[in-house]
């Protein structure tokens, strides 16, 4: 994870078998928060999907086992299947990030609902497979992100 991310850490609310819920308050200011939009500060769209990417991580690390010489825990993303954000996250709102998890033959897919108080802000479905041990699985996730095209 870069170390340039406004988020900072996110808390964990839960964990279990079919997700997890994380939380953090969007940062009130800064370049990111500043600059988009002048005059209308808003939290950009990107980090909303960090957020549900990172909470995807957090779930893994307690509930994927080990394969084939990997750590426990290690999925990679292979595809952003859905995105539709639904309202603006202002600066300083609490916002939470809900995954579930559906285990196919094509991996894990996890749909988000985003929201803060006032309602939902995003919806997310992410595709992951679990890292085998062999390489970082980069290679693997664009080739099979490419056969999906």
């Amino acid at each position: 994870m870069s170390a340039a991310t406004p988020l900072g850490d996110l808390e964990l609310i839960r964990s279990g078998p079919a997700g997890a819920v994380t939380a953090f308050d969007a940062p009130v200011d800064g370049p990111v928060v500043d600059g988009h939009y002048p005059g209308f500060p808003v939290l950009p769209g990107v980090f909303l999907i960090e957020a549900a990417d990172r909470t995807v991580r957090q779930w893994a690390h307690g509930n994927v086992p080990a394969r084939d010489g990997a750590e426990g825990g290690e999925v990679d993303l292979v595809a952003m299947d859905r995105c539709r954000f639904h309202r603006p996250v202002f600066p300083g709102d609490r916002v939470l990030a809900d995954v579930t998890v559906t285990d196919n033959a094509a991996g894990l897919l996890f749909k988000a609902a985003v929201a803060t108080n006032r309602g939902k802000v995003a919806d997310i479905r992410l595709r992951y497979r679990v890292r085998d041990g062999q390489g970082d699985g980069a290679e693997q996730g664009e080739q099979e992100a490419e056969g999906a095209a």
